[in-house]
């Protein structure tokens, strides 16, 4: 048995066939020459709602100018990132506002829009990532699914999966890196993007900084997929300020290469072009039974078949957000 696998092994390398663990016939057939520009939009944000917005605002028209199809910002961008007591100065009214007008310009630019945010509803609060289409539908949130602390929030309830611009995404918020089967069970229902909204802890973390670059890069070449992360900047005129971060927004490829990434203190967008055939899944794909070029190669119907009934069974957790489920105050958007 192991010579019979080691002469296939040859021939393949031999022959350049090429290397089935990097391949799947999802990407054989499916995304032949399909491209697609996203935009990760570095922002740097405070308690003023009004500039939050107009800052937003310009993001999304720039974005939509360079040809970019999807764009996303970090947690807490237009309300900063309220925690504790903080939550009692926003006017969350305001925000609700501001968030309808935001997620209008995704019709009018034709452009997707991945907004962190948080809300109050009935006296819960939400740290979320509220996401419209570039028909300007607005399809749902994810509310982070694990705090770090922010206790006035409600946790969210798990992994998501949505299409804009045509192409299945799901997307994480900051703390939520820590989890990977976050993300790696919304690239089992088919994601072929996972988008990070992050604000991390400060430059003067320094012994935070490598950990959360690892793992960013990590949530890509483990699922053989894109990852696009925008994180807040530091503020150049005072690191230390609370309610900012490291920078460092980011767009990674399948092989944890950097495509484009900001640095600490800028405020700009880190744009790439994103090869969806080299999104293929193909670790994730393995993992349910459903890579059938390793399934052959192995010769077995699934290599491990207890493995695959566990994963398929935390797929079942994956919500759709399709327009279905908005709250209230989009929900007549």
């Amino acid at each position: 048995m192991c010579r019979n696998i080691f002469i296939k092994a040859l021939f393949l390398s031999l022959f350049g066939i090429g290397n089935i663990f990097a391949q799947t016939k999802v990407t054989d057939v499916s995304d032949e020459g399909r491209t697609i520009q996203v935009a990760a939009a570095q922002v740097l944000s405070s308690w003023n709602i009004t500039e939050n917005e107009k800052k937003i605002s310009e993001a999304i028209i720039d974005a939509a100018n360079q040809g970019c199809e999807v764009i996303l910002f970090h947690e807490g961008c237009l309300t900063n990132y309220p925690v504790g007591d903080d939550v009692e100065r926003i006017d969350f009214e305001m925000v609700r506002a501001a968030e309808r007008r935001i997620l209008g310009l995704s019709e009018e630019h034709n452009i997707a829009i991945l907004l962190g945010s948080s809300s109050e509803e009935d006296g819960r609060y939400y740290n979320h990532v509220v996401i419209a289409n570039e028909q300007g539908k607005i399809l749902g949130r994810y509310s982070k699914t694990w705090r770090a602390g922010d206790k006035p929030y409600e946790a969210g309830t798990g992994p998501v999966i949505f299409k804009v611009a045509g192409v299945e995404a799901t997307v994480i918020i900051c703390h939520d890196l820590r989890y990977p089967e976050l993300a790696r069970l919304g690239v089992a229902a088919g994601a072929q993007i996972v988008f990070i909204a992050n604000n991390e802890s400060g430059l003067t973390y320094e012994n935070k900084l490598l950990g959360y670059r690892s793992m960013q890069i990590a949530r890509a070449t483990e699922n053989m997929v894109y990852s696009v992360m925008a994180n807040a900047p530091a503020d150049p005129e005072d690191p230390d300020r609370y309610n900012c971060s490291h920078g460092n927004s980011k767009i990674v490829d399948p092989l944890g290469n950097i495509v484009d990434e900001a640095g600490s203190f800028e405020e700009r967008l880190v744009i790439g072009e994103l090869d969806l055939k080299r999104a293929h899944r193909s670790t994730v794909l393995r993992t349910i039974g459903e890579n059938e070029k390793i399934n052959e190669y192995y010769d077995v119907e699934c290599e491990n078949i207890p493995y695959r009934n566990w994963m398929r069974e935390g797929v079942k957790m994956v919500v759709r957000l399709d327009g279905t489920d908005v709250p209230a105050y989009l929900s007549k958007f």
